[in-house]
């Protein structure tokens, strides 16, 4: 890189900082901040012309389809009340092991970030409800705010994930695979979060026993007070609500898995049963309210994703320009370090990101980056993939400034900045395990992969 190159690089930075403080859009902070760059590289007219081109080139992409159907899947089910069924029977199940409602934070977590593909609206929209309902059952804030900040990145592994999709575009990876691949170490991150959630109650209830115990000798008897709580189980379960989330999910991931459909036809057949489902749980008058709400949100959430992906496209090819890309790629086969090394040097680069962008703008940065220089080293593209989504997702609970506690702290204000990120530590533990796990052992990722037809 020139001089002028690095100089006019930091000033697109700072320019793009600059409007992310203002709370200008992402997806616009990105275009903007690229176009100023193009500006002074190329010029105004390759920047008009980049400005027109963008947004067609981005757009039309027949694999990208699948991200409206998956969109409106999501969106379908959870007004025919799929989401909240599955919330009321991981509540029933989990409700009389330690720290139930906080496991039942998670499932729901789960389920809507995955409907969504955005861990910061998950936290946004979970926030109330799950820490109220965790601080009913005398758990603490600490904890809520732990299983909620936590539970939110969880929709970037369990299919349909809309982050693995976008993984798959911009990597040139099959997406089928990926959606596969990502079962495996979605469960794994479920279970070690409900591990740590469990650890911590257990361990907290101990310690309240035996406060407990010391009252009630120096009450010479008379009995303290016992801060443990009963979860209530006694939610009624809506069983076919149940049975309807496993037949879309087996209609979109199950035909994946099978062979028999691509994984855009997958989504259209996972829409179809979404919407003949919401057609059957909801009364006939109110079809037409319900298809009118979900076509809206589903258009708002289809046209934020797109403006991301333009955006990020723009800035891409500012980087491709300024010569930042070639440079990375030249600095890391140069300095000649061990291939885990250079994954483990590259996996920490997404960190700082977590700072300013939400999951979906952080592949769509850094995987054009990151992904031609690991799979330089030999390292499976699908396996490769679901690390750096996943490790995309842990920066943002990750300290000092990870973008789910602010939001949580925003919406839940008593909690307390300090307060929110002492909750989330015991999971950035977990998630560390977690990815260690997955590095040491890559046929958690490649097993389903390996077993299915799916292209």
């Amino acid at each position: 890189m020139t001089v002028d190159s690095i100089v006019t690089l930091v000033l697109v930075i700072v320019l793009f900082l600059g409007l992310l403080a203002v709370r200008l859009h992402v997806g616009l902070s990105l275009m903007l901040a690229g176009l100023a760059g193009v500006v002074v590289l190329r010029g105004t007219g390759a920047a008009v012309g980049t400005a027109a081109n963008q947004p067609y080139s981005t757009a039309a992409d027949y694999s990208l389809t699948i991200i409206p159907l998956f969109i409106v899947m999501g969106v379908l089910a959870v007004n025919a009340g799929l989401a909240q069924a599955g919330f009321d029977f991981a509540s029933r199940v989990l409700g009389r092991l330690p720290g139930g409602s906080a496991l039942a934070s998670l499932a729901g977590s789960g389920l809507f970030a995955a409907v969504t593909g955005s861990s910061v609206a998950t936290v946004a929209t979970m926030a109330r409800v799950s820490t109220d309902a965790i601080v009913k059952a005398g758990l603490g804030l600490r904890l809520a705010a732990g299983v909620v900040c936590a539970g939110g990145t969880l929709g970037v592994l369990i299919p349909p994930s809309i982050v693995l999709v976008l993984y798959g575009v911009v990597a040139s990876e099959s997406i089928g695979q990926l959606l596969l691949g990502g079962i495996g170490p979605g469960l794994l991150t479920i279970l070690a979060y409900a591990a740590t959630a469990m650890i911590i109650v257990s361990v907290r209830r101990r310690r309240h026993r035996a406060e407990a115990a010391e009252t009630d000798a120096a009450d010479g008897g008379r009995g303290g007070t016992s801060t443990a709580t009963r979860v209530d189980t006694a939610t009624k379960v809506d069983v076919m609500g149940v049975v309807f989330l496993g037949v879309i999910f087996g209609t979109s991931i199950g035909t994946i898995y099978l062979g028999v459909a691509t994984p855009t036809e997958a989504a259209s057949f996972g829409a179809l049963a979404a919407l003949i489902i919401m057609l059957l749980r909801v009364r006939p008058p109110q079809w037409i309210a319900r298809l009118k709400e979900s076509v809206t949100e589903a258009i708002g959430l289809t046209a934020m994703t797109f403006l991301l992906m333009t955006g990020a496209g723009v800035f891409t090819y500012f980087l491709a320009l300024s010569g930042a890309s070639a440079a990375l790629v030249d600095v890391v086969v140069n300095a000649d370090l061990q291939p885990y090394l250079v994954l483990v040097l590259c996996l920490l680069l997404l960190l700082p990101l977590g700072m300013f962008l939400d999951g979906i703008s952080m592949i769509l940065i850094a995987a054009p980056l990151l992904h031609p220089i690991l799979t330089g080293y030999d390292f499976d593209g699908i396996w490769l993939g679901i690390i750096i989504v996943k490790v995309a997702e842990m920066a943002l609970i990750t300290p000092p400034v990870g973008m789910n506690a602010f939001v949580y702290s925003g919406a839940v204000p008593e909690a307390g900045l300090g307060k929110v990120f002492r909750g989330i530590g015991p999971f950035i533990l977990a998630d560390v395990v977690v990815v260690a796990l997955l590095i040491a052992v890559p046929g958690i990722v490649t097993f389903l992969p390996e077993l299915s037809s799916a292209t």
